[in-house]
């Protein structure tokens, strides 16, 4: 049975559907999207002048394989116009919009969302039926989100509160990584002081983490086994039986060392595994691997 289909009450009594609305870096796939009543809008990716979509979790084929051997590679936010031509047919179809973006201090795509709603509330429409959540995160992270979204709706909340909810959830839930080598970060000019001391150090692996959106580091680990254990000891404690993503960024020799440590660590959580898509790994670079946890039990409202 589909999670989608609860809403807010109309002024009757009735209820209005709230569809929610995310960019394609949540790892989801097209049946699991259908099932949350979510609408994904493609992120856009660039390899030696050919632009590509990026869409559903699993659908995006060897994009690895295009990112390694790539010259010249680049991403592009979602643009305003996908934004608005999406939001302008939801409520043209009696749905109100939640829209839950990946960190704005990540992409341009959550100022693309606001400029949508912007214009479109210019043109007329009710301010209150389209809603906006920078989610601070993105990949499994905003995975957790968008279902944590879903649930909110599903039980009675407003529009309103649901986004006040998400709000306090963005806070508390989490998303922690590590990269195999720091040329991309480099190449980004998002090497702080620990990062450029670990860049070129053989078999040396920084672990960060996003705060409030932006990328904080955590530790620096010797060795892909401690690396491992060191993501996993992120997780906070009342948050181990609860829903972890373990996400991969192209075929990464981590991947199954992390989940397997993930499982053994944290024998109550439900622990999936999932692609993150050719956007953020062109931006963490292909191998990366990232661990997310969902809000701990023991902060529930």
């Amino acid at each position: 049975m589909s999670e989608e289909a609860n809403g807010r009450p109309e002024g009757g009594g009735a209820t209005r559907p709230v569809t929610i609305v995310c960019d394609s870096s949540a790892c989801l796939s097209r049946a699991e999207a259908a099932a949350l009543g979510c609408d994904i809008v493609p992120m856009h990716y660039l390899v030696d002048g050919v632009r590509r979509d990026e869409t559903y979790e699993g659908e995006n084929g060897a994009y690895d394989a295009l990112l390694r051997g790539g010259t010249v590679l680049g991403t592009e936010a979602v643009y305003h116009s996908a934004f608005y031509g999406e939001f302008r047919r939801l409520l043209g179809c009696g749905s109100d919009v939640l829209c839950v973006t990946m960190s704005s201090r990540l992409s341009g795509t959550h100022r693309s969302a606001v400029e949508a709603r912007d214009q479109l509330v210019g043109e007329g429409a009710d301010p209150a039926r389209v809603a906006i959540v920078d989610s601070w995160t993105t990949s499994g992270g905003l995975e957790l989100l968008v279902r944590r979204a879903r649930r909110e709706l599903s039980t009675g909340a407003t529009l309103p509160e649901a986004v006040a909810r998400l709000e306090r959830a963005r806070a508390l839930q989490g998303i922690a990584f590590t990269v195999p080598k720091m040329d991309v970060l480099r190449r980004s000019g998002r090497l702080g002081a620990m990062r450029r001391a670990v860049a070129g150090k053989l078999d040396r692996f920084l672990v960060m983490e996003l705060d409030r959106g932006g990328i904080r580091d955590v530790d620096v680990a010797h060795g892909m086994g401690a690396t491992v254990r060191l993501l996993v000891r992120q997780v906070p404690q009342a948050a181990r039986d609860g829903r972890i993503v373990v996400a991969h960024y192209g075929e990464s020799d981590a991947t199954r060392a992390l989940a397997d440590c993930a499982r053994r660590t944290m024998p109550a959580a439900q622990v999936e595994v999932c692609d993150a898509g050719p956007v953020v790994s062109l931006h963490l670079g292909v191998g990366s691997v990232s661990i997310a946890w969902d809000v701990p039990r023991d902060a529930e409202r």
